[in-house]
């Protein structure tokens, strides 16, 4: 039952699901992480100042997300089945 519930591919696609959502809404709405100022632009490790990289990568991970998800749900992992423990022949 809890086979398929652990396949890496659900855990990746869940994990990268949840970082492109928190990505995409960072994105979307850069003033809730703080005020950016303009004096920062010479700054080259200042990479957030005049780009959109959180609202990109976090529709791309969550297309990827997607891709993982619906990759495992398309080929699931076989189970196999254990057998049942009754006996078959009992000893007389």
């Amino acid at each position: 039952m809890f086979a398929r519930l652990f396949d890496i591919r659900n855990i990746v696609g869940a994990l990268l699901g949840i970082f492109g959502v928190l990505l995409t809404i960072a994105g979307f709405a850069p003033a809730v992480l703080g005020p950016h100022s303009p004096s920062n632009a010479h700054n080259k490790v200042d990479l957030y100042v005049g780009t959109s990289a959180n609202w990109w990568v976090g529709l791309v991970l969550i297309a990827v997300s997607a891709i993982f998800i619906g990759w495992a749900l398309l080929r699931p992992v076989p189970v196999d089945e254990i057998p049942s423990e009754t006996p078959t022949d009992t000893p007389d």
